[in-house]
């Protein structure tokens, strides 16, 4: 043993020896260790021999791992920096003797490493969301469900006065704040005027619950004040360039000015949220009812104080609130409502969900789903695993070529743990060689990337951080994991079978090779699979009937600025030689809209009549002609008919859930807002085809239509190909009537843009899916060329017997074929039940229908011919006599 007065080596190596040696073993061991730490240190400073200590450590387990047994010290001890550089001396010349499978090997792992890069940029953004806020593990979103009428209510918004509630009579919640959105304003600056899309409305507190950087201002005072406001950099460059904003004004529409009191970073892309105007909401009127006002809610939970407890207090706080309400518009009590089938519920989201889990009605803006971040995972996983089966394949076929060097090396007296380390060292070389080249294509790709996405990603994102590292640490496992058969499967080879030629490890020798190869095609398969079905139901929402005329229809935006003007404005636009119709609508079946929903009861003379609550909006009576939507029953509104302010169309669905067999001439009553004389009864006069207006992701809901032009935004049904000129006469006459900003859109490009979360996913999987398939052809390729070499011979033999070039391309294919048979068998049951689930999120979708799994098989299989062809032809082809020359 080793004197204890002597200067004693690193504690942590000794004890990686107490963990994997026995007790008589480590003794032994530790002494020689200890032995060998002292003398280096009579040769280097302390240092130097703490290193060299480490690496003689860890040779010496080496063998240990990889056996189970433990090496000769004398040849483990050896290892040093000298002999790590002298490894990857030997593994670069290696490399460079076979530069054909050296380069298919780098470019496989390389498009592998970054297809995996871009994927967990992606990824790791969605995953990001609102977790940047500072109380974002208690802050909680307050949302309504229940059911009425036998239908399911989820809204994103909770009552308005629900936030002033849980503060004042829940202990446990520490603050909670509100957001109101009222859409689209016309902000002016002096004689400056801009459409501004992204106002919000908000309590005092809003920037204690959220950790939007503020640059000036006082978070807890910024807006306190009626009309006061707080804007993003963005904005404040846009309106005052490089001048301080705070103090200055804004002027909302024609009269609301708000003064600035705050400046705070543009919102952060991973926020649920993206506003760039935060007004105060003093003064501005949320409504005091439960039932007919709402606001998106959030609350924050003190330290300590669990969802579960907040929970157990909501059913107190509806029977205190909402019961005296549901009888005041209803007329029944909280216990006869629930009694019947119907519920609302007060639900708290963790804000952290929203992102990926949370698709209610009113939601801020279009969420996305966690399946699709499982989804990429996969991808991502998919394709590294199919690069680096593409490494062990090309690896264990080619060691036929390196069985003498083994051999050699074995009876030099190489051991089996250095001949590991050799292997891997190779392996690793690879793997970061393929990692350079990756960072480049990714830098190449991103910008492409980015607008496939949606995002903004930037490459110095992937040496922030913790981010390089683990990319170093994945990429050397990568390495050991992708190298590691191989280095087992060459390194065992028995010195005497291998110097006599008794070593095979031709194609049919391996059945792992053969396994790893019918992985790559299930994946492959599998994502051609699953790229049809994406597309086949794109195309079938682009070219889906949905009850509306969308094409040659154009959208004038904020035409409520017209004010009085408005109705001269629309009937000069319908005199137009290149206008067919117009009409003025607050609600157009695509993009941003003003619509809402109503509580109704057919008037049918009951004690107790069932209570709906159904979509609704207004339009005007050329609505239906401009748009192309069909009556089924009745007529349509007509400005000549007073009772008309009184009268209602519905959908079939509106029909059909009311129960009307007879629609026209039945009554309906809203629920009212429990003012006096809110209750108002229409008559149905007119019911219209179902139409889509809402997403196809949804069944058609029922629908109430009031007559009553909003004066929102105008469809213009456009007859002329010239629209150039048609927006420049149609912009003249806007500008004659105001100064504010002229905006449209295009309704057949307002419905695209609904799709385009569907859109963006179909063009990133379809990428993945041909970038898969090109790693798996790399491999495929280089693994005929192995096979082609391996059997030069028998071709030469089989060519002088007679055989044809046909026959030797269908002996070296006919292997493959066999495992892309059994990779369609494999793949067919889980693509389908894959795919089935993905298409679920649609109301209506398209079949998955047998001739797919045909079609991906037999691209898999051409693909896979034409890959092995090229190499099967040359073989065929070459000269017997020069492959038997040797014989």
């Amino acid at each position: 043993m080793t004197d204890n007065n002597l200067p004693q080596p690193p504690r942590w190596p000794d004890r990686l020896l107490e963990w994997f040696l026995s007790p008589d073993l480590k003794e032994d061991v530790q002494g020689d260790l200890h032995e060998f730490y002292h003398k280096r240190l009579t040769q280097v400073n302390i240092r130097q021999a703490n290193k060299d200590y480490w690496w003689a450590v860890l040779h010496y387990l080496t063998p240990f791992f990889f056996n189970n047994q433990s090496a000769n010290y004398s040849q483990s001890i050896s290892l040093s920096p000298v002999m790590i550089r002298n490894y990857l001396k030997i593994a670069w010349r290696n490399l460079m003797l076979r530069k054909a499978y050296t380069t298919i090997n780098i470019l496989g792992l390389a498009i592998g490493i970054a297809s995996c890069l871009l994927i967990v940029l992606f990824v790791q953004h969605e995953l990001s969301y609102d977790k940047y806020h500072t109380k974002a593990n208690r802050t909680y979103r307050m949302v309504i469900e229940g059911m009425l009428a036998g239908k399911k209510i989820q809204t994103a918004f909770a009552s308005a006065p629900a936030a002033p509630a849980l503060m004042r009579e829940i202990p446990g919640v520490e603050t909670a704040t509100r957001m109101d959105s009222r859409g689209t304003f016309i902000v002016k600056k002096g004689n400056e005027s801009f459409k501004e899309e992204r106002i919000v409305f908000a309590d005092s507190n809003f920037f204690d619950v959220f950790s939007i950087p503020l640059l000036k201002g006082n978070p807890k005072t910024i807006l306190k004040e009626p009309k006061t406001l707080v804007i993003t950099e963005s904005i404040a460059e846009k309106y005052f360039g490089n001048t301080d904003p705070i103090g200055k004004t804004l002027t909302f529409g024609e009269k609301d000015v708000y003064r600035i009191t705050g400046l705070c970073k543009d919102v952060p892309s991973n926020t649920h949220f993206h506003y760039d105007m935060f007004a105060s909401i003093h003064g501005e009127q949320l409504g005091e009812k439960w039932l007919s006002s709402g606001a998106l809610t959030y609350a924050v939970l003190r330290e300590g104080y669990t969802l579960e407890k907040l929970n157990a207090t909501m059913p107190a706080l509806i029977e205190k609130y909402l019961g005296p309400e549901i009888h005041e518009f209803i007329g029944i009590s909280l216990a006869d409502f629930k009694k019947r089938g119907d519920k609302i519920e007060f639900v708290f989201q963790p804000v952290t969900d929203i992102h990926l889990k949370s698709h209610l009605d009113g939601e801020i803006e279009a969420n996305s789903d966690s399946k699709y971040v499982y989804i990429f995972s996969a991808i991502a996983l998919f394709i590294l695993l199919i690069a680096c089966i593409n490494f062990m394949n090309l690896s264990t076929a080619g060691s036929a070529n390196r069985a003498k060097e083994v051999g050699i090396r074995k009876v030099l007296g190489s051991v089996q743990g250095q001949l590991i380390g050799q292997f891997l060292s190779e392996s690793v070389l690879v793997t970061f060689m393929a990692l350079a080249v990756a960072l480049v294509i990714v830098a190449m790709a991103l910008p492409y990337f980015n607008q496939l996405s949606g995002k903004a990603f930037e490459v110095s994102v992937l040496v922030k951080g913790m981010m390089l590292p683990a990319i170093l640490l994945a990429c050397l496992f990568i390495g050991l994991l992708a190298g590691s058969y191989p280095a087992f499967f060459l390194s065992a080879f028995k010195p005497v079978s291998v110097l006599k030629g008794k070593i095979n490890a031709g194609f049919k020798s391996s059945w792992l090779r053969s396994t790893l190869v019918t992985i790559q095609f299930v994946v492959s398969i599998g994502m051609i699979i699953g790229t049809i079905v994406v597309y086949r139901q794109l195309n079938f929402i682009q070219n889906k009937k949905v009850g509306f005329d969308k094409d040659q229809v154009l959208v004038l935006h904020d035409t409520y600025i017209l004010g009085k003007q408005l109705t001269t404005f629309k009937n000069e636009i319908k005199q137009l030689s290149q206008v067919a119709n117009a009409t003025m609508a607050g609600y157009i079946p695509a993009g941003a809209s003003n619509n809402g929903a109503d509580g109704f009861e057919v008037v049918n003379g009951s004690d107790q009549p069932v209570t709906y609550r159904d979509k609704t909006y207004s339009i005007d009576d050329d609505y239906l002609p401009t748009l192309g939507i069909k009556l089924v029953a009745g007529r349509n509104f007509s400005k000549d008919v007073k009772s008309d302010t009184a009268a209602v169309l519905i959908n079939e669905a509106a029909a059909k859930e009311f129960g009307f067999k007879n629609p026209i001439g039945q009554q309906l009553r809203t629920l009212g807002t429990g003012e006096p004389d809110s209750k108002r009864i229409f008559t149905v006069i007119g019911v219209v085809r179902d139409f889509h207006f809402e997403s196809i992701h949804n069944r058609i809901a029922p629908l109430v239509m009031y007559y009553g032009a909003d004066t929102y935004q105008m469809a213009i049904r456009v007859r002329t190909s010239d629209i150039p000129d048609f927006l420049e006469v149609l912009e003249r006459k806007w500008k004659a009537q105001t100064n504010n900003p002229f905006s449209y859109s295009f309704l057949n490009d307002r419905f695209n843009k609904t799709y385009q979360s569907e859109q963006r996913t179909g063009q990133l999987f379809s990428i993945f899916a041909t970038l898969n398939i090109i790693i798996s052809c790399l491999g495929l390729f280089g693994l005929a060329m192995f096979t082609a070499q391996q059997r030069t011979k028998e071709i030469g033999v089989r060519k002088v017997l007679g055989a044809s070039v046909m026959s030797v391309v269908v002996l070296l294919s006919k292997d493959f074929v066999k495992l892309i048979f059994i990779a369609i068998l494999i793949v067919t049951p889980i693509a389908w039940y894959a795919m089935s689930e993905w298409l679920e999120d649609f109301a209506y979708r398209v079949e998955i229908s047998w001739w797919i799994f045909a079609v991906a098989g037999l691209l898999a299989i051409a693909v896979a011919l034409l890959t092995v062809s090229f190499q099967s032809i040359k073989a065929a082809l070459m000269n017997p006599i020069k492959s038997l020359r040797s014989e």
